[in-house]
């Protein structure tokens, strides 16, 4: 069964949100959904750099009362050999 697991990181600085990010998507099964809240555009442009070169891939993107929820399914992306 996929779970979602819900991470409001509105407020917490840079570069703690990250961090708590990846702990927590360490700590899922592959096929689970994070779902990530966040107020700093930067962040979000971050975050969604580093996803887009690991395993995990965003799912959706959506903003929700001035946050942005980032979705990020653990494995979800896809690796091409040469």
């Amino acid at each position: 069964m996929t779970a979602i697991i819900k991470l409001d990181l509105q407020g917490v600085v840079f570069p703690l949100n990250l961090l708590k990010c990846k702990w927590a998507l360490k700590e899922m099964q592959v096929g689970d959904v994070l779902e990530v809240k966040l107020m700093d555009r930067d962040v979000v442009t971050d975050l969604l750099t580093i996803v887009g070169r690991s395993a995990d891939g965003v799912v959706y993107q959506e903003e929700k009362q001035g946050a942005v929820c980032i979705g990020i399914k653990k494995g979800a992306a896809l690796k091409f050999n040469g």
